[in-house]
């Protein structure tokens, strides 16, 4: 009977010294990003990528489609909104292909905001690049301050 007991726990000691050996991870480190500090955009700006954010995924298998979640504390002025797009490896930004393409309205204060994309992703590795722009009158802004990133693939 000593020895069950003794195998027992020895597995359980083991599986302890291996969960505390090994990282875990929700998403690799490329796959999330954040950045807290202000930038600003203005109508003449145009399509800008959002400062501090892009993801990096790699796809080993056929094209699938990538979960893009980003997420922002933005204030709007009066009568404007701001657009979202997504550029992937660098290519011309693509607005209201992916997923919704307004980020925000002018709300009284600035508003924590979010949206879903999806992003078919070809075999490879590439970057997907969250861009960004003002729609509405000339002397309208937009301000960002603390926002993130991730892209997901083979979610289960």
């Amino acid at each position: 009977m000593k020895k069950p007991i003794m195998l027992i726990g020895m597995c359980g000691l083991l599986s302890n010294m291996v969960v505390g050996v090994l990282p875990t991870h929700a998403i690799p480190a490329s796959q999330g990003k954040c950045a807290f500090n202000f930038a600003s955009i203005t109508p003449a700006n145009g399509f800008q990528p959002i400062p501090g954010l892009s993801a990096t995924v790699t796809n080993y298998g056929s094209t699938t489609n990538a979960i893009v979640h980003v997420s922002a504390d933005v204030g709007v002025d009066d009568a404007a909104e701001v657009r979202i797009s997504y550029s992937i490896d660098g290519g011309v930004p693509r607005e209201d292909t992916y997923g919704p393409g307004n980020l925000a309205n002018h709300q009284q204060y600035y508003e924590g905001r979010a949206v879903i994309a999806i992003v078919p992703i070809p075999y490879g590795t590439h970057t997907i690049t969250p861009y960004w722009r003002v729609s509405g009158s000339a002397g309208k802004t937009a301000v960002i301050d603390s926002r993130c990133i991730t892209a997901e693939l083979n979610t289960q």
